[in-house]
């Protein structure tokens, strides 16, 4: 059950036992009054019927509060929820490309940074952000899509890279 449906049922509930409370409060009252007992000995009970029933109104008055959180405020912890773990999958991202950033050699971390800097970079651009020999990026490149970290797209005579989504 969802929480705003429970803190519906909840509040349903303590609407019917509030009314039925306060109408055994107002019986117990007319009876008091009837029998005209207010602080003689044989009226302890009425008395006692009295106080444990305004136990029962803050009791009632507890669960409504209850419903009424369930209803209003658990919508801002799912949302606090949804961002946690959209920042800890991005974290996981960040983490993953240090971890590679780390297991390349100079020229693949330049090439690897120019394709993080531009996502779908032209081969021909990534010789000048570079300052690679066309033989030199066309081999890391290779290398790069031998090892899933990149996907290349023709694009006239040339390739457009991406970066891979699992990365």
């Amino acid at each position: 059950m969802q929480n705003k449906q429970l803190g519906i049922l909840i509040i349903a509930i303590t609407v019917v036992l509030g009314s039925i409370l306060v109408t055994y409060i107002q019986n117990t009252k007319t009876t008091s009054e009837s029998t005209g007992c207010y602080q003689n000995k044989e009226c302890v009970t009425l008395a006692t019927t009295l106080n444990v029933s305004h136990l029962g109104i803050g009791l009632l008055f507890a669960l409504l509060s209850l419903g009424v959180y369930l209803i209003f405020f658990t919508r801002g912890e799912q949302a606090l929820y949804t961002y946690l773990e959209r920042e800890k999958k991005h974290l996981q991202q960040d983490q993953k490309l240090k971890i590679v950033h780390m297991l390349l050699d100079e020229n693949e971390r330049k090439v690897f940074d120019a394709i993080l800097n531009q996502e779908g970079i032209s081969q021909q651009a990534l010789r000048y952000r570079t300052d690679l020999s066309k033989a030199a990026i066309s081999e890391i490149v290779t290398s790069f899509e031998k090892k899933d970290l990149i996907k290349r797209v023709p694009q006239g005579k040339t390739y457009t890279i991406f970066l891979k989504k699992s990365i």
